[in-house]
């Protein structure tokens, strides 16, 4: 058993093992969170705080262990959540599918498939999902929470397949996607919506599979693309069809190694249709890799005045702020036509002003699903902010 000591409050429990076992001990461990056993290291967000602890007690005597059901182990600590304990009891009876078992698609519980209520939480102790299981199989409507109490998702199943609306939601809790599944697969029209409820994708399933068309939009309400599907075959929006061409040749280019004419070709694409967001992202994004972070920060500006939900434009925005300080004293360590290495410093000294814009793009990108090691640091470290905990 080991425990992801970056992704769970470690601090007291290495402190502890270290007063029983001395510091050369390497102590077979368990822990034990809100009365369920840790098999695996949590998934990234999945983390538990100090500020989520109530109490916690390591038990070391052997017989003890034994009387547990952990003889196996040398200790086991025992964390109770402050949620755990505010808890009313006729919840706490509740299972969790983290305290079963499944076997060829069908959950145990105590060695026999399941029938009633589950309730699933965060090892901070708030809630992660609930549904029903009949015969072992989800049945009926499963609900799964973000860890600010959010829904993140609603989906009908019968018999562990899914049937029936499903509704996708962001951080915030508006709504981001719904549709409906027959049988597991997708049926009808299904439609995704940005955060101020405009659709975003409109699509329209047979059996699984596209079929008629699908219209893509800004956030204005104006279309952006729509292809034609036929007999599974997707026809790209010939009004695009030009754009497209040179927006493959400049990703060609850039892989060649060639941003400049990258740049080159994107700026065409702009030059056909200056209301086209992507060419503007595409433009800003190499220029970012080209260390141009002034021209990166306007083309992106643009991008985003465009399309003010692209969360990809909004992240790299932010970045190009942040390395743009991180890099303005910085010295090339190597360079040749195809690379430049340059030094700089782990954290940049940003003025007020700029580390608003940074934080506020970060926050408003991560509303938008974009969660990464590189933007939760970021947040932490210019914003103060746990991105999985927003």
């Amino acid at each position: 058993m080991r425990f992801n000591k970056t992704a769970i409050l470690l601090g007291a429990f290495s402190l502890a093992f270290i007063r029983m076992f001395g510091q050369t001990a390497t102590p077979k461990a368990a822990y034990v969170v809100d009365s369920i056993l840790v098999v695996n290291d949590p998934e990234k967000g999945d983390d538990i705080l100090e500020e989520d602890v109530s109490d916690l007690s390591i038990i070391k005597n052997k017989d003890s262990l034994k009387l547990l059901g952990y003889g196996q182990f040398d200790v086991v600590s025992y964390v109770f959540t402050k949620a755990y304990r505010a808890r009313p009891d006729s919840i706490k009876i509740i299972p969790s599918t983290k305290s079963m078992q499944r076997k060829e698609g069908v959950w145990l519980f105590h060695g026999v498939p399941y029938t009633g209520r589950v309730i699933n939480y965060y090892y901070s102790g708030r809630k992660q999902a609930e549904g029903w299981l009949l015969n072992g199989k989800v049945s009926g409507v499963d609900i799964l929470y973000y860890q600010n109490g959010h829904k993140s998702l609603e989906r009908e199943y019968k018999e562990g397949r899914s049937n029936g609306i499903e509704k996708e939601y962001y951080i915030d809790g508006s709504l981001s996607q719904e549709g409906r599944y027959v049988d597991g697969k997708e049926e009808g029209i299904w439609r995704s919506y940005y955060p101020n409820g405009q659709v975003k994708l409109y699509d329209v399933y047979k059996t699984g599979e596209l079929v008629d068309s699908a219209i893509k939009y800004y956030s204005s309400g104006l279309v952006r693309e729509k292809v034609f599907i036929k007999n599974g075959k997707v026809t790209s929006d010939p009004k695009l069809t030009r754009i497209n061409q040179l927006m493959t040749k400049s990703a060609e280019r850039n892989k060649e190694g060639d941003a400049g004419a990258a740049i080159g070709y994107a700026a065409k694409a702009i030059q056909i249709d200056s209301t086209y967001a992507d060419a503007y992202f595409s433009s800003g994004t190499l220029e970012l890799n080209e260390f141009r972070f002034d021209e990166a920060i306007d083309d992106l500006d643009k991008a985003l005045t465009i399309e003010p939900f692209m969360e990809a434009a909004l992240v790299n925005r932010a970045f190009a702020r942040i390395r743009k300080y991180q890099f303005s004293n910085s010295r090339s360590l190597s360079k040749n036509k195809d690379v430049e290495v340059r030094a700089s410093g782990d954290k940049a000294a940003i003025p007020a002003s700029d580390k608003e814009k940074i934080c506020v793009d970060l926050q408003k990108a991560v509303l938008l699903g974009q969660k990464s090691a590189m933007i939760n640091e970021a947040l932490a470290n210019y914003c103060q902010l746990n991105s999985w905990r927003l």
